[in-house]
């Protein structure tokens, strides 16, 4: 009878989570799968069997009962209903959009578990947390971190080699011999990003969440272990990092530029996640002490029977917090200023990569002098990156035009100007057509300027279907930052007003209203299906005593 109602509790929370994955967080896993798939981020591979791993052994020692109280009850409600507003949110600030739809699928996977399973100890919530980890670390943090290591890796690397290393305040660069007779310089930052010693680190969490949670040694043993295993991986990281660069310098000396920009792919984050991971277990599995393993789900009977008066005010509780979301949902996605999407008909993905300026263009606005940067895409990992002019009615301006499949992918400029010798004086952001306009004001010794972008999302209306994507577009120009900030703007209202709904608040506030809906709907099918499987299986009970 216990095994029967742990399997069938297992059962509706697969579902569920099924459901969710494949409708309201598709994108999320989308993304993920394109990212594991590239050169940065296939650390989150290695992250995923740990994870996997770690649950599964996690879930050996966890005591799960179908234990009631009016507090778990609220918590749950309360945290689905978090998910669903950090879900929101991610409709909008398109920068961190994975990132939050992450944190939002993660939240509500845990209140799931947290409705049907209530765990012993508290300390058996902790490798619950896991599925975090899956969240793609933010370009933001990943780029402040790059140059502080890229100026240590460039010092080893200009000793190792005996090239010349140049630093700057912002950036660090070596002068290599090519095989021409010239001396090109090499930016560290390219291949010595922080993610790669990051990626290490992420990938043993799981183990440690494990060990720390379930050993039975003392505390000390289990920091020792700990602090070990973060320290070897981070190692790892590091002569990553360092393999990368040689291989790049010894890449230019012999073979030249532009093979050698490319040789770093070849040394790709998975090998040091799965490094550190192999290692981690290791340490952790001749060095630390668990309890014989036994199934406390099945070895006690619930300490309270779930009722059907339990499951209905849980249900009526999930209905008038759920109701009260579909209320104020037209009001909060005006107020936000939910971005709508670009929609446009190429004849094929590849056209749009290839020539996104022919659908950004615009009666006033002009795109020219489309140059493709093979450098910029490959250190980017984006599917494409150009460079531009853009004629408008205030002016001509420089810039970048980025297509990307996933936000994630797109580094920030802070890290792009630093690299270029640029001293940033400020950042500020508006918002025009229900898109947000981020400007950043900048200095390069008696020059002074300004540099905007808008990120866009972009339906591709194909013959089989939609097919999402972002594109960025960057303008910059000298000048006062204040004047410029008023003529950038007009052009990206220029630029945005073919968003769909952007000109009417009602038409943008009924299509934001679509992903909240579907969040809302789901809390509440989960509540509905919950309880339909209990009460039926509390008449089946009876039915069969008599």
């Amino acid at each position: 009878y216990s095994r029967f109602k742990v399997s069938a509790g297992f059962t509706v929370l697969m579902l569920l989570t099924g459901l969710a994955a494949s409708t309201v967080y598709r994108e999320f896993f989308d993304s993920i799968v394109r990212l594991a798939s590239s050169e940065e981020y296939s650390y989150i591979t290695v992250s995923l069997f740990s994870m996997v791993i770690t649950l599964y052994l996690s879930l050996r020692y966890i005591g799960f009962s179908y234990g009631v109280r009016l507090s778990k009850i609220v918590f749950t409600t309360l945290l689905a209903l978090f998910s669903l507003a950090l879900y929101s949110v991610s409709t909008s600030l398109l920068e961190y959009k994975i990132q939050l739809e992450g944190l939002s699928f993660s939240l509500f996977f845990i209140a799931l578990i947290l409705l049907v399973y209530e765990p012993v100890t508290p300390g058996e919530i902790i490798p619950l947390l896991t599925p975090l980890l899956l969240i793609p670390l933010p370009a933001g943090f990943v780029d402040r971190l790059t140059p502080l290591l890229s100026r240590y890796i460039g010092r080893i690397a200009g000793f190792l080699t005996g090239v010349r290393v140049v630093e700057a305040p912002g950036f660090t660069q070596l002068e290599v011999p090519t095989p021409s007779g010239g001396v090109a310089r090499f930016s560290i930052e390219a291949a010595c990003t922080g993610i790669v010693t990051l990626s290490s680190i992420m990938s043993v969490i799981p183990v440690l969440i494990y060990m720390v949670t379930f050993s039975s040694d003392k505390p000390l043993r289990k920091t020792v272990v700990s602090l070990a295993s973060i320290i070897i991986s981070m190692l790892i990281g590091l002569l990553g990092n360092l393999i990368r660069v040689l291989l790049i310098v010894y890449g230019a000396m012999y073979m030249g530029v532009q093979q050698a920009e490319t040789l770093f792919h070849y040394s790709p984050s998975l090998v040091y996640s799965f490094l550190s991971a192999l290692i981690a277990f290791y340490l952790v599995n001749k060095y630390s002490r668990f309890p014989p393993v036994f199934t406390r789900a099945l070895a006690k009977h619930p300490a309270i029977d779930v009722s059907w008066e339990y499951v209905s005010g849980v249900f009526i509780v999930a209905a008038f917090f759920t109701l009260i979301v579909l209320a104020l949902v037209p009001i909060t996605t005006t107020a936000s200023s939910v971005q709508q999407a670009l929609v446009v008909n190429p004849s094929s993905v590849d056209d749009y990569v290839k020539n996104p300026e022919k659908y950004l263009s615009t009666t006033t606005i002009v795109f020219t002098g489309k140059q493709y940067d093979q450098y910029l895409t490959n250190v980017l990992g984006a599917l494409a990156v150009y460079r531009v002019e853009v004629v408008s009615p205030t002016g001509i301006y420089q810039g970048y035009v980025e297509v990307v499949d996933t936000t994630a992918r797109l580094h920030t400029w802070q890290l792009c100007l630093t690299v270029q010798g640029y001293n940033i004086l400020s950042s500020w952001s508006s918002v025009v057509n229900n898109t947000r306009i981020v400007f950043i004001a900048l200095e390069k010794g008696s020059w002074r300027g300004l540099l905007g972008y808008v990120i866009l999302p972009v339906t591709l209306e194909l013959g089989g279907g939609r097919v999402n994507m972002y594109t960025r577009v960057s303008l910059m120009a000298p000048g006062d930052p204040t004047t410029l900030a008023g003529s950038l703007t007009s052009v990206f209202a220029s630029m945005t007003a073919k968003l769909a709904g952007s000109g009417s608040g009602v038409e943008a506030a009924i299509t934001g209203v679509q992903p909240l809906t579907m969040s809302s709907a789901l809390i509440s099918a989960m509540f509905i299906i919950y309880a339909t499987v209990v009460y039926s299986w509390g008449l089946i009970r009876k039915l069969v005593k008599r």
